[in-house]
């Protein structure tokens, strides 16, 4: 028996409610790069896509349960499990509702090292395990749902990931280019985004600009205050003069500037903060052109971003 478990359904829901390509289309990360720039918090406009993907794909999952559970009875998990296993080539909603079943993502089962040929191990001992669990206790007739929550806790982690890894890459580059555009810098000319490591550098750089004496390094996360190790390890990368722009940072504040400021880096804060006005007066001394101060008023700054081309939001 072959269950139709509607991946085709689920991908038509998606592109009729949410659409994930939006947050990174030009129009979108030209007002989350603006966003940004006024010292706000990007999040919340991204948050929305990312809630209505969820929601939708918990109402699949809700879905596939319930026709499986219809067709196949109590044994509907090892059922489903084994035609998406038995599968030659899956859907990348295939691929993820199988992982999903057995409460996994597939990064965690690559941290786990457990490889897909192994998953019919871990599926038969996570039944092993709920039947165990539940066999006499209370909560024996609310062992399917909490297989059903299992699988939307995965789907949860996946997607939150997914989400924040697609539209903070995307984000980061193009704030950078709109940032040192709007300053009067010229892209490949004055400075350089994605510069893969080399001899010199070991690791990629986000941004090299040219300064009177050589180029500079910029590195950006849009990380918040919870990774404060993230943003130290990049401040030893950039080196002298070299620029960490960071949304937040949290207790270790204080330790992080005095480290930055021993190797003579910039820190720039965005959030409640003008980050592109730090940015001018850092590169303004270092720099071979004469830089534009940027306005310090939200109208001024929406017109100088909506002067950039659609081109500079659309580069990858």
């Amino acid at each position: 028996m072959t269950l139709d478990i509607g991946a085709n359904r689920y991908r038509q829901w998606l592109e009729h409610n949410v659409t994930l390509t939006e947050l990174t289309s030009p129009t979108s990360l030209r007002r989350l790069v603006l966003h940004l720039l006024l010292g706000k918090n990007y999040r919340i406009i991204t948050e929305v896509n990312t809630k209505r993907k969820l929601l939708i794909t918990y109402a699949w999952l809700i879905d596939v349960y319930q026709r499986a559970r219809k067709e196949c009875g109590e044994k509907w998990q090892e059922e489903l499990f084994n035609q998406l296993h038995g599968m030659n080539s899956r859907s990348p909603e295939e691929r993820n509702l199988l992982y999903w079943l057995v409460g996994l993502t597939s990064k965690t089962a690559q941290n786990l090292d457990v490889s897909i040929e192994e998953l019919p191990a871990f599926m038969k001992e996570t039944l092993e395990y709920f039947n165990a669990l539940f066999i006499g206790e209370d909560y024996s007739d609310y062992q399917e749902q909490a297989w059903l929550l299992v699988m939307a806790g995965a789907a949860t982690l996946n997607i939150r990931g997914s989400q924040k890894s697609t539209v903070g890459k995307a984000l980061e580059r193009v704030f950078l280019r709109a940032s040192l555009s709007v300053l009067g810098l010229e892209y490949e000319r004055h400075f350089w985004t994605g510069i893969p490591s080399d001899i010199e550098v070991g690791r990629q750089t986000d941004a090299e600009v040219e300064t009177r004496r050589g180029r500079i390094r910029i590195d950006i996360g849009l990380i918040a205050e919870g990774n404060p190790e993230v943003i130290t390890d990049k401040v030893s990368r950039v080196g002298r003069n070299g620029v960490v722009i960071f949304d937040k940072i949290g207790s270790r504040a204080q330790v992080v500037y005095q480290n930055a400021e021993q190797m003579a880096v910039k820190l720039i804060q965005i959030r409640h903060n003008q980050p592109l006005l730090e940015l001018y007066r850092h590169l303004s001394p270092l720099v071979p052109v004469q830089l534009k101060q940027p306005p310090g008023d939200e109208s001024g700054l929406k017109r100088l971003v909506d002067r950039l081309p659609d081109t500079l939001f659309g580069m990858r």
